[in-house]
This record gives structure tokens, C-alpha cells and sequence, in this order.
């Protein structure tokens, strides 16, 4: 800017309002025309100065309202992070607690069946014990039926020759 035209409103009124009254004095309208022009173009640098302010705290308050909106959306976004993350701890944890669980379980069938199978052999021992026992009783008394059976023999071999002449002998 020239020194004429520095962008100062004070400078310029200052000028403006010289001229109009130089202008008003001397009868000059084309200098009292350049007064008012000078007042103006104050007017007009003080309008650039509120717009510039202006412009500026609306500068200010968008990049204020941007800076908050980054903010916001990284919070959110850290919990939406964070939220996802006890959803997936919750998810692992539940499926520790499903496979203890089931190992569990399976670890109850497991001595259930080994249970089972036990009783079974030891009631299979007690069925050949006492398969055992009844073979032997029996064996017992088949002896002693054929230990009768040949005392009966032999008796009856004795009654038969005690029954049979001497000359047949």
C-alpha cells in the first residue's frame, strides 16, 4: 500500500474529514467529493477490519468445531475399540467356560464308562466265581454219585454172587 492508501481508517477519516471541510471552506466540491470518499474508504476498512476479525473467529471457531469433531470421533472410536474388545474377551471367555465345560463332561462320560466297565468285570469275576463254585459242587456231587453209583455196583455185584450158585461161579 502507498502511504496514501496504508489500509489505516483513521488515517483515511482523518484525511477525509480535512478535505470536506477544506472542501466546504474553500467551496471546492470536488475536494469536499474526495473528503467523503476518504470517510468511505474508512467505512469501508473499518467493514474490512470487523469482516477480517470476523473471518478470523470464524476461522477459529470452525477449527475449534473440526478439533472437537476429531476428538469426538476418536473417543468413539476408542470405544467402539474398547467395546469390541471386552465383546471379544467376554467371547474368549465364554468359550474357555464351553470347553471346561465340555471337557468336563467328557470327563464325566469318561469315568462314568470307566465306572461302568468296572462294575461290569467285577460282576463278570462273580459270575465265574460262581460258575466256579457251581462246577465244583457239582463235580462234588457227580462224584459222590458215582462214588454211589459204585458202591451200588459194587453191592449189587455182591448180592448177585451171594445170589448165583457156587457152580456157576
Amino acid at each position: 500500500m502507498t502511504p496514501e492508501t496504508d489500509g489505516n481508517s483513521l488515517v483515511e477519516r482523518v484525511k477525509g474529514k480535512a478535505k470536506g471541510l477544506a472542501g466546504s471552506v474553500l467551496g471546492d466540491d470536488h475536494l469536499q467529493h474526495e473528503g467523503e470518499l476518504h470517510e468511505e474508504k474508512a467505512d469501508a476498512l473499518d467493514d474490512a477490519e470487523r469482516l477480517s476479525a470476523r473471518a478470523e473467529q470464524d476461522a477459529a471457531e470452525a477449527e475449534q468445531a473440526q478439533r472437537q469433531h476429531e476428538i469426538e470421533t476418536e473417543r468413539r472410536r476408542l470405544e467402539q475399540e474398547e467395546s469390541a474388545a471386552r465383546r471379544e474377551e467376554r467371547i474368549e471367555q465364554e468359550a474357555a467356560a464351553e470347553k471346561a465345560r465340555a471337557e468336563a463332561a467328557a470327563d464325566r462320560r469318561e469315568d462314568a464308562v470307566e465306572a461302568q466297565t468296572e462294575a461290569e468285570r467285577k460282576a463278570a469275576e462273580r459270575e465265574e466265581l460262581d460258575a466256579t463254585r457251581q462246577r465244583a459242587e457239582e463235580r462234588a456231587e457227580a462224584e459222590a454219585l458215582e462214588a454211589e453209583a459204585q458202591r451200588a455196583r459194587e453191592q449189587a455185584e455182591v448180592l448177585d454172587q451171594a445170589t448165583t450158585p457156587t457152580t456157576e461161579r
